[in-house]
């Protein structure tokens, strides 16, 4: 038998109404932390590509 629960979940739909504005809302979100971040003092490292090396 299946128990019904009380979600506090929230359509995702109630949020954002376009696939689009979904992306762009959460690219400027997180531009606008990073550039937070570093203002604060915070530095990121950014990394490359790495090689494998192949110890034979």
């Amino acid at each position: 038998m299946t128990t019904l629960r009380n979600t506090k979940a929230v359509p995702p739909t109630t949020f954002y109404t376009k696939p689009r504005e979904d992306k762009r809302s959460a690219q400027q979100q997180l531009q606008d932390q990073i550039e937070a971040f570093e203002a604060s003092g915070g530095r990121i490292e950014k990394l490359g590509n790495t090689p494998l090396r192949k110890n034979h």
